[in-house]
């Protein structure tokens, strides 16, 4: 997956069946590779989607592998080193949002503009 100069490099995974596929030809390993291959990679943002009771167990693993931010889409609020920068994405947060601005803000449509 790109967006101008931002790739997604590989994902991990610890269901067999992922385990050596691609999808969007990211590359998907097995967890127990996450240290070394984050520092042969020079890897240094990492997007968290886990359950919530391993989020810090696995938190902990991208610490050591030199990870210098976390796009945490957890329920989970991690604790790490300050040196390392954790945004948090709560999806039903950012659903109610939306809902909201649909309701008050309606989308006009371009043919209503121009009468």
């Amino acid at each position: 997956m790109k967006n101008n100069n931002t790739k997604i490099e590989m994902a991990f995974e610890v269901s067999e069946e992922k385990v050596g596929k691609r999808i969007a030809d990211v590359p998907i390993y097995h967890m127990d590779q996450i240290d070394t291959l984050l520092q042969e990679n020079n890897i240094t943002a990492a997007i968290l989607t886990v359950p919530a009771q391993v989020a810090q167990t696995i938190t902990d693993r991208l610490v050591k592998a030199d990870i210098k931010g976390i796009l945490n889409f957890t329920p989970a609020r991690l604790t790490v080193p300050p040196s390392i920068r954790v945004h948090h994405i709560d999806l039903a947060v950012e659903l109610q949002s939306l809902i909201y601005f649909l309701k008050h803000y309606p989308v006009v449509e371009e043919a209503a503009l121009e009468e």
